[in-house]
């Protein structure tokens, strides 16, 4: 484009004016759609308008379960990235034996976990203890297994850093806006 050289100050100023609106529109868009559930984005439903659940197993180790990590794939049912990090885990499961169980976060008993992690799924456990989110490497799978598997006692596992908390962003950019 063709730079004004002689108004580029009224030009600043005026993008200064148009990035001011566009930020208070994108505010109040945030807010209203905040108002409003956000469960319903997720939801499927079957042909008879049931909703449906991924929730439960996934698979387990054919004998003495108990031994073997379980992790746990926070997702939704038609959720593409959750399904590539199953596919992670199920290519090393012969290796190092675990239990995969799915819990859907839009099931009506799982509202907290859907607040938390409803924009950044899949989000992944072990044991019970925030592992990772988004996406998992064959080479992070086994890694994350292999430290529950030679652990003194063959179950402990380091909680990670950067577990989200979409419900907690929310609500500090909530606060933030009512105290402007």
């Amino acid at each position: 484009g063709i730079i004004d050289t002689q108004n580029s100050n009224s030009g600043n100023a005026s993008m200064r004016k148009l990035s001011n609106i566009l930020s208070s529109k994108m505010v109040q868009g945030y807010h209203h759609c905040h108002q409003q559930s956000t469960a319903r984005l997720f939801m499927n439903s079957d042909e008879e308008g049931q909703k449906k659940s991924v929730t439960g197993v996934i698979y387990s180790p054919d004998d003495n379960q108990d031994q073997y990590p379980v992790v746990y794939l926070f997702t939704k049912e038609g959720c593409t990235l959750c399904d590539k990090v199953k596919d992670v885990l199920q290519s090393v499961r012969d290796k190092y034996p675990h239990t995969l169980e799915a819990v859907d976060i839009t099931d009506d008993d799982k509202a907290d976990w859907f607040s938390k992690y409803k924009w950044d799924i899949p989000v992944l456990h072990m044991n019970g203890i925030y592992w990772t989110k988004h996406r998992l490497t064959e080479s992070d799978a086994i890694e994350g297994l292999e430290e529950v598997m030679n652990s003194s006692d063959g179950n402990s596992f380091k909680e990670r850093v950067g577990e989200p908390d979409a419900g907690e962003m929310e609500r500090r950019m909530e606060e933030r806006q009512n105290n402007e």
